[in-house]
């Protein structure tokens, strides 16, 4: 039976007719090419202006806001400070079981003078003082330094009345200070009141009596305000009777009954404002700088535009001549066939021609190198004809290569077709290959698994592919490197045959054409001393190993990387069944 190589009858190019192109068709191709060089690229660089100017602006705002937030978190914070010292020392003042006996049961003038008075003023920064007594008449009082328990001259304000009647409400166990901003005669004050109460009161006396009250006041003059502001990072800090005006923020300062005394104001920050004011040049610099390159961008796409129209224009006058040519060249490709078809024949030809006195050649060559006539006098001669017979072998081997590849391409491959055990062409080929990995030390481990694992094939081409194969592994392995061989079933129907080596590694960019004849992969030249150009061959192994296996109805798949060594996977049909006698034997299948 006759089996098909898979290959064409020649190796020719055909070459399709080119389609010819309308001229109204060239002009509208040639107005969207104007369109994609231009407005994609002034459309990106105004997004991208766009979204910068977006970006600093959203990020001024958002910065002013923080600002302005924390600015209003810290005077909210200098107020409640300001109000809590008042409010501790009146607490801890009334709170005493002293303060009680010398201003409450028996007023002790001196005593008042020493602790609430001239030394609250001196000490503690206080602008006044009352005591008052149960039926909130003055006890004492004293107003910027000045003592007196003359009520005509220093009585209380309504609002002070208030704060004392709410301070008479608390617990006597543990009487809190209750404070409020207060207005008197023009003056804004940090008013806080507390009762005079026993430390530790007894049982009996708890809520038998209406008690004194001892009221602290602190004013808020510009001076105090503007220490505040200083220590609290809050520029031009003021008191205003309204609400802020532009460009400031405001704190209403409340009395006892929630209503606004005065307001604390502070210019508002604004250092994302102040950011943009700074950056105004750069920003305006860069846009500046991106205007001029879109002007140049646009201008070089309208002259790209230019060019492609004139290479259009040009395209489609080189269409037409090669629609003109197109018969010649069709005419040229049949002339190309007849010529392929003749250089096969003649390298087929030549290359029988040429064996008969190349078998002469390595004959006489061997007889001279073995001496088999005795002694042929100066060792010379026996290099020489060593020589002779090596390169008769490799030229024989060449041009044995070379008709194989001609009769794939031409069509005429024989095959001899019969039941082969790979596992057993598995060791002939070693049992060949014995000598060359002796010499580079190199080990070939061959793994059978799923056996048997036989294929309907041709023994001498079976033996040529993987003995090929095992050739080029020791090529590309280092001096004790390691090649293994693995068979074994993969997919229903077929066995894969690989053989992997751990050498130098093919490129990926020469993957897809060392299956072509003559054509080699760089790194078989390069790092081990074993692959120098006189050793690395001639290029046709694999790509005799490509057409031997789509022979017998296979693939061949090679992965690789650069260092890290080959796999070379041949993939055949597996053989189904041993035919009967003489029935699978001795047949000949011709392409």
């Amino acid at each position: 039976m006759r089996l098909p190589t898979n290959e064409p009858a020649s190796q020719g190019v055909a070459i399709a007719p080119a389609a010819a192109t309308r001229p109204g068709q060239d002009e509208v191709a040639g107005k969207k090419t104007r369109q994609r060089s231009i407005w994609p690229l002034a459309a990106v660089l105004a997004i991208f202006c766009l979204a910068m100017l977006s970006l600093l602006f959203a990020g001024s705002l958002e910065l002013d806001r923080f600002a302005r937030n924390q600015a209003h978190s810290l005077a909210e914070t200098a107020v409640a400070k300001s109000v809590t010292d008042v409010a501790f020392i009146t607490r801890d003042y009334g709170f005493w079981d002293a303060a009680v006996a010398n201003l409450a049961e028996s007023f002790d003038a001196e005593w008042a003078n020493d602790n609430v008075g001239e030394y609250a003023s001196d000490a503690l920064s206080m602008s006044g003082t009352f005591v008052l007594g149960p039926n909130n008449e003055t006890v004492y009082a004293m107003k910027d330094g000045t003592v007196s328990s003359d009520s005509s001259l220093f009585s209380p304000s309504p609002s002070l009345l208030r704060l004392a009647t709410l301070a008479r409400t608390t617990s006597w166990d543990d009487p809190q200070a209750v404070s409020s901003f207060v207005l008197i005669d023009g003056e804004v004050f940090v008013a806080s009141a507390s009762v005079i109460t026993p430390e530790k009161p007894e049982p009996q006396i708890v809520g038998s009596f209406t008690r004194c009250v001892l009221i602290f006041l602190r004013a808020l003059d510009d001076e105090s305000v503007a220490e505040l502001g200083a220590s609290y990072l809050l520029p031009d800090l003021r008191l205003q009777s309204g609400e802020a005006d532009d460009g400031f923020d405001s704190l209403p300062l409340l009395d006892d009954r929630d209503q606004a005394v005065v307001h604390l104001a502070w210019r508002t920050p604004v250092p994302g404002q102040t950011f943009l004011k700074q950056t105004a040049p750069w920003m305006a610099a860069i846009f500046l700088v991106l205007a001029g390159l879109i002007v140049m961008a646009l201008k070089r796409a309208y002259a790209q535009a230019a060019v492609v129209e004139r290479l259009n224009d040009e395209l489609l006058q080189r269409s037409r001549d090669l629609e003109h040519s197109q018969r010649n060249l069709m005419k040229a490709l049949e002339v190309a066939v007849e010529a392929n078809k003749a250089k096969a024949d003649f390298l087929a030809v030549m290359s029988h021609e040429l064996r008969t006195p190349l078998n002469a050649v390595i004959g006489f060559s061997d007889l001279i190198r073995n001496q088999a006539f005795g002694p042929v006098g100066h060792r010379k001669y026996v290099e020489y004809g060593n020589d002779i017979f090596i390169s008769g072998q490799h030229l024989l081997s060449l041009i044995s290569e070379i008709l194989d590849i001609t009769r794939a391409n031409a069509g005429t491959l024989t095959l001899d077709l019969h039941a082969v055990d790979l596992a057993e062409l598995t060791d002939k080929c070693l049992t060949l290959m014995t000598p060359q990995a002796a010499r580079q030390r190199i080990s070939v481990d061959v793994v059978n698994r799923g056996g048997p694992n036989i294929v309907l094939g041709d023994e001498v081409r079976l033996t040529q592919i993987l003995t090929n194969l095992i050739n080029n592994a020791m090529k590309s392995s280092p001096e004790g490197g390691r090649i293994r061989v693995k068979i074994s079933p993969v997919r229903p129907g077929e066995i894969a045959l690989r053989v992997i080596d751990k050498g130098c590694g093919i490129p990926k960019n020469e993957l897809a054409n060392v299956t072509e004849p003559f054509r080699q992969a760089g790194t078989y030249q390069t790092r081990f001393n074993p692959y120098s150009s006189e050793n690395s061959g001639t290029g046709l192994g694999l790509a005799i190993v490509k057409r031997l296996t789509e022979a017998h109805g296979g693939k061949l798949h090679i992965a690789s990387k650069v260092g890290l060594g080959t796999l070379v996977e041949v993939t055949l049909p597996r053989h189904e069944g041993v035919c009967a006698e003489g029935d699978a034997e001795n047949k000949t299948a011709t392409g």
